[in-house]
């Protein structure tokens, strides 16, 4: 067995997320479940590098009007994200990017939007994109929400993807305004959080409770539930708020299952589109997807 003393996790060392063969992450998997959960938390909380504006986006992303929202922050000590708008209607649309995403994937959704008349803005959560910082959390994805809501008013309807449909449906659960919601490759829940980083670097089932215990204390030690207060299918939206659903079959990241489960916890108002061969990312992009987002966006 291993000891505490055999592995030691600097941030500037950590493979990326999703590697299951580093040595470092082989090495983790032998230790105790508490030593193994400490070692592999650095990692769970790694945002890792910022994805650059690519050049089938940099003309929409350009033509943003840019400005700055403050983010309160888990602890109060607040941040800044970025913002974008697109158009000067109310009652626009708002994108919400997913972990280590940015704003300027939606360009090809802000160019359909545009083109139907509607109003966009989006933002870059901090640690992403063009805002400052080197980590977050969803509820800074939720503060950022709730101040362009402030700015802007009620949302017509608000479209997010991967780990930002979690931090729109919870803020929306929670009393964010907005006509509608459509989630792409998202999530049901912050469980799934752990489950799939623990699959993904190989952590045992008694290492991977222990992080998700690890977790609650050290990053939201006052709250009393914090993987039943970040769940959509705990918390699902309200009837009056319709909900499109659109994951592919095929998605690496985020297994279809989740959309299934999203589905089921909005039985009655929610609608289910199921694509094949796009993946986590290319499903942003698809020509089909994005006129049936457009399509339920404009009512």
């Amino acid at each position: 067995m291993l000891s505490q003393s055999t592995v030691v996790v600097r941030r500037d060392r950590l493979p990326a997320p999703g590697t299951p063969a580093a040595p470092l992450l082989r090495a983790i998997s032998l230790l105790p479940p508490s030593v193994a959960a400490a070692a592999a938390f650095p990692l769970f909380m790694r945002v890792g590098p910022r994805r650059a504006v690519n050049p089938g986006e940099e003309q929409t992303h350009l033509a943003a009007d840019w400005s700055r929202v403050p983010v309160p922050g888990l602890h109060g000590h607040g941040g800044s994200a970025v913002t974008y708008r697109w158009g000067s209607g109310e009652r626009p649309v708002l994108l919400v990017h997913g972990w280590g995403g940015r704003a300027s994937q939606f360009a090809p959704l802000v160019r359909e939007l545009r083109y139907a008349g509607l109003t966009v803005v989006a933002f870059d959560a901090p640690a992403h994109g063009e805002s400052p910082g080197r980590g977050t959390f969803i509820l800074d994805f939720m503060g950022a929400m709730r101040e362009l809501e402030r700015m802007h008013g009620p949302f017509g309807a608000v479209v997010a993807h991967s780990f930002g449909s979690l931090a729109t449906l919870v803020a929306v659960a929670e009393g964010l305004g907005a006509g509608r919601v459509a989630t792409v490759a998202g999530m049901a829940d912050a469980g799934h959080l752990v489950a799939s980083f623990a699959t993904a670097t190989g952590l045992s089932a008694p290492a991977a409770d222990a992080l998700r215990g690890r977790f609650a204390r050290r990053v939201f030690p006052t709250e009393p539930d914090v993987y039943g207060r970040f769940s959509a299918v705990s918390h699902p939206l309200p009837a009056a708020v319709p909900l499109l659903v659109v994951h592919d079959t095929g998605d690496r990241r985020v297994p279809a299952t989740e959309a299934g489960r999203l589905v089921a916890a909005n039985t009655g108002h929610a609608q289910f589109l199921q694509t094949s061969g796009l993946g986590h990312q290319r499903i942003l992009a698809d020509a089909g997807v994005l006129a049936r987002i457009t399509e339920f966006v404009a009512g």
